[in-house]
């Protein structure tokens, strides 16, 4: 029984808060996922309208423990600014503290932030910490985030999440087609990929459905979950494009959806 209780404990859950880019529709809201595993809650990037998603999804943003960013462009990273503005009311205070991840001139990011609000989003009442990332790993008590540097923006991440008992999540946020993606995700539980296109579109920097399955078929990973949805997007059948190059399962992120890894 206690077995039981600890493997539940570390049971890893995605929430896809939103599916969306920059264009923001009524049906999918700019990029930003939770990841909780056993009492840590992990927000991958955070666009225009996280804090609402979060609140919708049954959670809070005085629960997350770790912000991690995959790079810099106003749809990955806005709330920020609100997440870090919300935490300074005295009736929000964090009772833990709060760790900032992300690439290379995330710390100058937040400095001139903190400069343009005239030092409204400061931390008060809990620790902030900024660590930044060109690769390379770091181990947290109940997971591993393994950072790799990706095709798409100068010094664009993407991250590879894995809990102590084994369970992982890669998150390419916005990438193209390359080898350090597909190696990241090799035999992964889930891979989260953007596929901002469909098949007959092809912008550098992006995938488009095609692409994606042939990296979700190149890596091996055991569930592939499409998001980062360009309105286009929903009228194309982009599950089966992306089935053209990948024959395992395949999910069409929607927000708010929940999966267990």
């Amino acid at each position: 029984a206690q077995t039981c209780v600890l493997l539940n404990l570390l049971t890893m859950k995605l929430t896809i808060l939103g599916s969306g880019t920059a264009i923001v529709t009524a049906r999918r809201g700019s990029s930003d996922y939770l990841i909780k595993i056993a009492d840590k809650t992990l927000l991958l990037d955070s666009g225009s309208g996280t804090l609402k998603k979060i609140a919708e999804a049954s959670s809070s943003f005085k629960e997350i423990d770790y912000a991690i960013y995959t790079h810099l462009h106003p749809d990955h990273v806005t709330d920020l600014i609100s997440l870090l503005f919300a935490l300074r009311i005295p009736s929000n205070y964090k009772s833990k503290d709060l760790t900032v991840i992300g690439p290379a001139g995330m710390k100058e990011f937040h400095r001139k932030l903190t400069k343009t609000f005239d030092n409204f989003i400061e931390p008060r009442g809990y620790e902030l910490t900024i660590n930044e990332l060109s690769g390379g790993a770091l181990d947290f008590d109940n997971f591993k985030l393994t950072s790799s540097l990706i095709n798409h923006h100068e010094s664009s991440l993407a991250y590879r999440v894995e809990s102590k008992d084994g369970k992982t999540v890669v998150y390419s946020g916005d990438t193209d087609y390359c080898e350090s993606i597909v190696d990241l995700a090799r035999d992964v539980d889930v891979l989260l990929l953007e596929c901002s296109y469909p098949k007959h579109i092809k912008v550098e920097g992006h995938l488009n459905s095609t692409l994606a399955g042939k990296i979700a078929r190149e890596s091996n990973c055991k569930k592939l979950i499409l998001t980062h949805f360009y309105p286009i997007c929903d009228d194309y059948d982009i599950l089966g494009e992306c089935r053209e190059e990948f024959s395992g399962e395949i999910v069409i992120a929607e927000d708010l959806m929940t999966i267990e890894v």
